[in-house]
């Protein structure tokens, strides 16, 4: 049986190859990799953490297929984010304008849903308890983006 080490890399196709590479090196601090050569104009592989990011340019704009919601296909990719950044990261993105659509943190897990300059859903998460906080530091809270604010919720998610 073949061990899988863990992800290598994603890449995602963009409308705009440079404005891409601003978003994801200037807004969510990512770096260009030396360890893969970039093209320009056609291609950059980012560093995230020990996988890479490839962002791709486009060359038909007419066929769409973001990371999304709904249908067949890709949902979402995440990045990993200590606890300790995590709402410094939601103000990054709100100080960018980049669009959030929610923050989530439950006791297990913190996530951070936005979306990118093409539309495709990306997340940010967090473990808390694996980071070190205590379980009183872990309220069940979302985030709203519109109000700029954490408000307690039900449910039975942790």
């Amino acid at each position: 049986m073949i061990r899988i080490q863990g992800i290598d890399h994603v890449a995602l196709n963009v409308r705009d190859l440079d404005k891409s590479v601003e978003f994801y090196t200037k807004i969510l601090g990512l770096k260009i990799t030396e360890r893969e050569p970039s093209k320009p104009g056609v291609e950059y592989f980012l560093d995230c953490g020990p996988a890479l990011l490839g962002v791709i340019q486009a060359k038909d704009f007419d066929q769409h297929h973001p990371f999304a919601n709904e249908g067949l296909g890709a949902n979402h990719f995440s990045f990993r984010v200590a606890s300790k950044d995590f709402d410094g990261f939601i103000k990054q993105l709100e100080a960018n304008k980049v669009k959030i659509e929610f923050a989530k943190k439950r006791l297990k897990s913190w996530s951070l849903y936005f979306y990118d300059l093409d539309g495709n859903k990306l997340e940010a998460t967090a473990w808390p308890l694996e980071d070190g906080l205590p379980m009183e530091q872990c309220p069940k809270v979302i985030y709203d983006p519109q109000n700029k604010t954490w408000k307690p919720y039900g449910g039975l998610s942790l």
